[in-house]
């Protein structure tokens, strides 16, 4: 098999594709195989190791920006540009009802917010990495193969934009004082958020929730009709269905819901990656507050362990901002614990 004919199958098999002569098993299968030959021993790794890297970053600069643009693609304007060049967005004036301003993430790390004056502005990236080892013990008995790499550095550069956003939204919410665009309540209000999710709508044509599982969890159910003195409250099945396959729902009085994967930032589970009490909701069908740059491509070189294993490591550039004025919204529920502490408080 070419060089070229398994970068071909290494795109379809991280889109979960296949060629018409093919079945998606067959894609991952014949991957598999052409990597296991390019790689089926150190020494045949370190000869075909740089065509290798190949195969996978030009899967992978293919469809994260891709699987990026399928999941905010709804509010969010994502661009990808070459490296050394910041990425330029327009921004919509003439009925702007006020002023609007933008927070990123500095290179310091702190949020810098600071008006716009200027119909379009530029966006800048900063790098984001990771490493995996590969056993080549476990690769030669069929445990462990590079299909697999593709398929995790794409779904990390997709998990990565979501940390990003949620992110800038945090460092926005001191801009977002307006008492109807930021509601913070000890249990979830199915009319508060009702009342949040129509003041963003008058800004598009729709609005969608984006939020941590622990968040969409507590929202539960949406009642057509409240629970009386008599009877329990009646709920639409496909909340009933969705729950039931899920655990969660995914729309909210035909407000989309858009789920932020949720992990933590240490060994012991104690820390959550997003903070699992805040939901922002967006508008849609009109300027899109969320912007996104992919810059350059994916990045990758490899360090040799004493135990023969391999670590390699990557690292793509992106950097996330937010036009933020009074066209998106904030809910917190304090009543959802932030640690592993707090959820287990006599453990």
């Amino acid at each position: 098999m070419t060089l070229q004919e398994l970068k071909q199958l290494a795109v379809y098999a991280a889109k979960g594709q296949a060629p018409s002569e093919f079945s998606v098993e067959n894609v991952d299968a014949a991957l598999a195989d052409g990597l296991r030959e390019m790689a089926g021993s150190i020494n045949q790794f370190m000869k075909n190791r740089y065509d290798i890297y190949d195969i996978i970053i030009e899967a992978v600069d293919d469809v994260a920006p891709k699987k990026v643009i399928d999941a905010v693609g709804i509010f969010a304007e994502v661009q990808t540009v070459p490296q050394g060049q910041k990425a330029l967005f327009r921004k919509k004036l003439g009925r702007t009802r006020a002023r609007k301003f933008l927070t990123q993430v500095g290179l310091s790390g702190v949020y810098e917010t600071f008006r716009l004056d200027n119909s379009t502005f530029e966006l800048s990236a900063h790098a984001i990495g990771g490493a995996c080892r590969i056993d080549f013990e476990r690769m030669l008995d069929g445990a462990e193969n590079m299909a697999e790499l593709v398929s995790l550095l794409t779904e990390a550069q997709t998990d990565a934009v979501y940390q990003e956003v949620q992110r800038a939204l945090r460092g926005a919410i001191n801009t977002t004082s307006y008492p109807k665009n930021h509601i913070s309540v000890n249990t979830f209000d199915s009319d508060k958020m009702i009342k949040l999710v129509n003041v963003v709508r008058a800004y598009g044509s729709g609005a969608v929730i984006f939020a941590p599982g622990e968040f969409v969890a507590a929202m539960g159910p949406d009642a057509i009709v409240p629970v009386g003195a008599n009877y329990q409250g009646v709920y639409h099945p496909q909340d009933i269905d969705a729950i039931h396959n899920t655990g969660y729902i995914n729309i909210f009085r035909g407000t989309p819901i858009v789920q932020i994967p949720q992990s933590f930032v240490d060994e012991k589970n104690t820390e959550t990656w997003i903070d699992p009490q805040i939901a922002y909701v967006l508008p849609t069908g009109g300027e899109r507050v969320v912007k996104i740059v992919f810059e350059g491509n994916t990045q990758i070189w490899d360090l040799k362990n004493a135990d023969q294993s391999m670590e390699i490591h990557t690292y793509r550039k992106l950097g996330a901002a937010i036009l933020a004025y009074h066209n998106w919204g904030i809910y917190q529920n304090t009543g959802i614990p932030q640690t592993y502490k707090e959820m287990y408080p006599n453990v």
